[in-house]
């Protein structure tokens, strides 16, 4: 599964179980600030998660290892975590 469908998967089940997500594709993050912030941030109920999308080998990078470090409910999501549920834990 490659990121793109990771992608299109989560954003399907955060928005059908409410949740308000806040997106910026790669190209305006590659050309702008925000280096290694989370693919998306998910909110509500006043609870906020914070998404890192990665292929099932892919590594973290420094910059996103900070964001990691910094956010009190940041997850790397990768292909297994759709497959066995977490993701659906996460969200529901």
């Amino acid at each position: 599964m490659t990121e793109n469908e990771l992608k299109k998967l989560v954003l399907r089940l955060a928005y059908s179980q409410g949740w308000a997500v806040y997106h910026v594709p790669q190209t305006t993050m590659r050309n702008g600030g925000g280096t290694g912030y989370p693919d998306l941030t998910l909110a509500r109920d006043r609870e906020v998660l914070w998404f890192e999308l990665k292929q099932q080998k892919a590594n973290v990078s420094a910059e996103q290892r900070l964001w990691f470090d910094a956010l009190p409910a940041y997850y790397i999501i990768r292909p297994s975590d759709w497959e066995s549920g977490l993701v659906a834990e996460l969200l529901a």
